[in-house]
């Protein structure tokens, strides 16, 4: 339980602005006492045995993105790596990271950190089309075809895996119509 207790210490040491947009987020209902926060912290992880606290941290995270709250977003999800003890809590922090910079994808340091946390996804074996399909078409726009055919052929390989034939069939096509092109 060492991991929800220190998911516990770092919600007792959030403002109480942010502590209640965690709450908001997490619909946790979580107060400023710490005591109280750790038992519903621990009954949460009763009711969710799968859940961790890097889970929820990056769900928080990626539903703080979407509400275009973005400094408490990227905040949370690096608080969901810090807190990642597997490849599938990294896998989640970095593909809620990168949709939360992909929010804001106009600002040059938000694609930076978007493709950063997009390859670490991609490097990890994330196995969702998110990250495949906005590094593709990102690669593509950019004039780097190799690199746009090279995530084609990695998600073909994951997803495959995977089990998402559908998905598989859209990257071959994609990887088709790609090695029909030539880098101008």
């Amino acid at each position: 339980m060492s991991g929800w207790e220190d998911l516990a210490r770092f919600l007792a040491d959030l403002e109480s602005e942010d502590l209640a947009r965690f709450s908001r987020y997490s619909a946790l209902g979580l107060q400023g006492d710490p005591e109280e926060m750790a038992a519903t912290l621990e009954a949460y992880a009763r009711e969710n045995p799968e859940a961790t606290p890097s889970e929820l941290l990056a769900t928080v995270g990626a539903q703080a993105g979407f509400a275009r709250d973005m400094d408490f977003a990227r905040r949370i999800g690096t608080a969901a790596l810090d807190l990642a003890e597997t490849p599938e809590e990294q896998k989640l922090a970095h593909v809620s990271l990168a949709q939360t910079h992909f929010q804001n994808r106009r600002e040059e340091e938000d694609l930076v950190a978007f493709v950063e946390h997009c390859r670490a996804a991609v490097e990890l074996g994330h196995a969702g089309t998110f990250c495949y399909e906005r590094l593709a078409a990102l690669y593509e726009y950019r004039g780097q075809l190799e690199a746009a055919k090279d995530i084609c052929r990695r998600a073909v390989e994951v997803l495959r895996t995977a089990g998402d034939d559908r998905s598989v069939a859209h990257f071959q096509k994609r990887l088709e119509r790609l090695s029909g092109k030539t880098s101008g």
